[in-house]
């Protein structure tokens, strides 16, 4: 499959990583307020622990990570195809960023666009990103690809114990927040684009 890349359209190249991208994607900036939980933790990481990262998604036969260039800037982008059930031709989930400063261009549908179109060109039937509830950007980006909402689920979030729910600046997340017990939980929604619907 991975004999058809790069894949390219304008300025923009997407092709399989290399382990000198973790250090670019290391070198990004934080996300905004409200989008601070999407930070890598990369940062922090070690130069055996990078390479201990790369190698165990590297050597999963049940995954494809690939790297978006931009023709001045290596690395603005991130996708990666887990959970891929090579017998029934589906991608169990999806991984997807774009560097911060690259955000609300129009390169995260661009990138979306091209990925699922090679997917279905190489024989995948079906794709499925699950996406917090609250993140209506990367939703709105999703749908204009053609993904549709198909179930939503809760996740345990520990996270949630130190944000003050209540203050006005987390208004558009406190619908998707709730108490399992004592435990915080954030609502998901898988999304889903199948080959006879694109």
């Amino acid at each position: 499959m991975l004999k058809s890349f790069p894949l390219c359209e304008d300025d923009i190249l997407i092709r399989p990583w290399i382990r000198k991208d973790l250090d670019e994607l290391a070198k990004w900036p934080g996300y905004p307020f409200p989008y601070e939980p999407f930070n890598s933790s990369l940062k922090e990481m070690s130069v055996e622990e990078k390479d201990e990262h790369f190698c165990s998604r590297e050597d999963n036969p049940n995954r494809i990570t690939l790297v978006v260039d931009y023709v001045t800037q290596k690395a603005i982008g991130y996708l990666a195809l887990v959970q891929i059930d090579w017998v029934n031709r589906k991608v169990g989930n999806m991984g997807f960023r774009i560097h911060p400063s690259w955000c609300n261009k129009g390169i995260g549908r661009l990138v979306i666009n091209k990925v699922t179109d090679w997917c279905f060109k190489s024989g995948l039937k079906a794709l499925r990103f699950d996406v917090a509830a609250a993140n209506t950007r990367a939703i709105q980006c999703y749908e204009k690809a053609g993904f549709v909402k198909i179930e939503e689920f809760w996740r345990n979030d520990q996270g949630l114990r130190d944000v003050d729910i209540d203050q006005p600046r987390y208004d558009f997340l406190r619908p998707h927040v709730r108490l399992n017990g004592d435990v915080p939980q954030i609502r998901f929604l898988w999304m889903e684009l199948r080959k006879e619907n694109k």
